[in-house]
């Protein structure tokens, strides 16, 4: 059964709930979704991905892009790197068809391929890639380690893995103005441009759920992922985790 999201807290969410809940949310907000990540972030969602595709590898050919969505990393990766071919995967399948859209109108759509997969189970051999991203989509994952984990058995050794994630800032005054915007603003713009309410309800508890930066270095180190580095952007509201697969 899907939680209901105003009086039931993500912590509490068993992790079928979630993927339930996650897989509606998505589809529902698919039209708008592009257009209040802009709103929301300022545009900075824009300049953090550029940020995150600058960060790869320069001998990457093959990258994988979990949780793709509508395709934004995946489309920037294959607009800026001209010898790589990119797959992206996601299990909303509404988002990936926008993806594909906007592939083509981006004139990439011989460089990216899209596939309906989970995260935690993904449909390509042990070290087929040379990088892997995900960007603003593991927070949506119940089990992260597990999510790394497969992030890592698909990448060569010597890969690397690049997450990139909102969280919240170390400084006080600032952690304290983020949640309030969180827990404010976002509901009512998502309400007012998506109609979904409980969508934006759902997406700054995700956030406010996520790890502390220094959780998620832990887990790229018990995975197994030689850690490189984490990256702070725009005051720690976003991190860039960057991990070498041995």
């Amino acid at each position: 059964m899907e939680p209901t999201l105003n009086n039931k807290p993500l912590k509490n969410w068993s992790e079928q709930e979630r993927v339930i809940a996650v897989k509606k949310i998505f589809n529902t907000i698919t039209p708008n979704y592009d257009l209040l990540n802009r709103i929301m972030s300022g545009r900075q969602d824009v300049r953090w991905r550029r940020f995150a595709v600058s960060q790869l590898p320069l001998n990457a050919v093959k990258i994988l892009d979990v949780a793709t969505g509508t395709g934004d990393l995946a489309i920037n990766i294959a607009a800026k790197r001209s010898d790589t071919q990119v797959t992206g995967v996601d299990f909303v399948e509404r988002m990936m068809r926008r993806a594909v859209e906007k592939s083509v109108a981006a004139g990439v759509e011989g460089k990216i391929s899209y596939s309906a997969a989970d995260a935690l189970n993904l449909p390509f051999t042990d070290n087929e890639f040379d990088a892997v991203t995900i960007a603003f989509g593991l927070r949506n994952i119940p089990n992260r380690a597990a999510a790394i984990r497969e992030m890592a058995r698909v990448v060569r050794p010597g890969g690397k893995i690049l997450v990139l994630e909102m969280t919240f800032p170390r400084n006080l005054r600032l952690r304290r103005f983020f949640t309030w915007y969180l827990n404010t603003i976002i509901p009512i713009l998502g309400s007012i441009i998506s109609g979904n309410k409980a969508a934006y309800i759902y997406l700054p508890d995700s956030i406010q759920d996520f790890l502390h930066p220094d959780e998620l270095t832990q887990i790229f180190k018990e995975t197994g992922i030689q850690f490189e580095k984490a990256q702070r952007l725009m005051f720690g509201l976003t991190y860039l985790h960057v991990g070498v697969v041995q």
